[in-house]
């Protein structure tokens, strides 16, 4: 069979029917499902909750569908979602009202799968991840429910592995994900508190502990996320703050370091002149330069507009 390529017209079918069977498990049923109807299909949503005796995946090939089962979950799926569900679930699902559903399943079971769900995988709850891309994934799965018959025989349990590692390579996926939008979340709110504060308070261990890390590993972790040391990081934004009240007041150079709290005035000077390449003084003098110049040219500007 050629490799499947998607497209809204149905350009491939899978349908097997026991097409893994080996003493570690079996899968049971597997294939695709065009305009699916899913459980609406037998009974209405989502009063009557459909049970399946084997662990069951759905991945959604395009459209929309609403998901509710009784371990809790309650979902949209859409295109690259897949849902696993362990054995003895109660599930009802199927298109949204006016949108067209389509999905590949597959239903699964015996010893090995046992010994999954006892480690937690899929656990006491349904999981819902997102894989992409949907071509790469139709394919994996592919291999394993209908192998093409230009490809080398398997056997069952080599089949059996391999539609594990789909599941392992899934789960891996969704950690990954939490982890990236975890880490970003997480670099966020740090660089907040940091740049919040004045160049010593709060302390950058008192910063750490509130968001319950040592300051090693916070120090460690902000350093992974920005390049750049929470030290560095705090020094750069202190001094870009202090650059704009340069420019919004008139308040004297010692002024405004005593504000953020450098040791004292020539501190100041030579910490600001490291990142903007100029002296406070200097900074001072040539935006004002600058902007005045600017107003000069816009009113001459506005003023040729006028008598034009």
């Amino acid at each position: 069979m050629a490799t499947a390529k998607l497209s809204s017209s149905r350009p491939f079918s899978l349908w097997a029917v026991q097409p893994v069977h080996c003493p570690l498990g079996e899968i049971v049923l597997a294939g695709t499902k065009w305009d699916s109807q899913a459980t609406y299909a037998y009974a209405s949503p989502p009063s009557a909750l459909l049970r399946t005796p084997y662990d069951v995946v759905v991945f959604t090939l395009e459209g929309e569908a609403d998901y509710t089962d009784d371990t809790g979950l309650k979902a949209c799926l859409t295109k690259g979602s897949l849902l696993w569900a362990r054995k003895g679930v109660g599930q009802s699902y199927g298109p949204r009202p006016g949108s067209r559903w389509s999905e590949l399943f597959v239903r699964f079971g015996g010893p090995v799968f046992d010994a999954w769900q006892a480690s937690g995988f899929p656990g006491s709850s349904s999981r819902l991840m997102t894989l992409e891309p949907l071509d790469h994934w139709v394919e994996r799965f592919r291999e394993v429910i209908q192998p093409a018959s230009s490809a080398p025989a398997e056997s069952p349990l080599m089949r059996l592995c391999r539609f594990q590692q789909i599941l392992a390579a899934a789960l891996q996926s969704q950690l990954t994900s939490r982890q990236t939008a975890g880490s970003a979340a997480w670099r966020d709110e740090a660089c907040r508190r940091i740049a919040e504060g004045t160049l010593l308070h709060p302390a950058l261990p008192e910063i750490a502990a509130a968001m319950n890390v040592s300051y090693s590993l916070f120090r460690k972790r902000f350093l992974k996320l920005t390049g750049k040391t929470p030290g560095q990081f705090r020094s750069e934004e202190i001094l870009r703050r202090a650059g704009a009240s340069l420019l919004a007041s008139q308040g004297s150079i010692r002024e405004i370091a005593k504000r953020y709290e450098f040791h004292d005035q020539f501190h100041f000077s030579k910490r600001f002149k490291q990142v903007f390449g100029l002296s406070p003084r200097e900074f001072r003098r040539r935006e004002l330069q600058f902007g005045s110049m600017r107003s000069h040219c816009s009113a001459k500007c506005h003023g040729k507009t006028m008598m034009h």
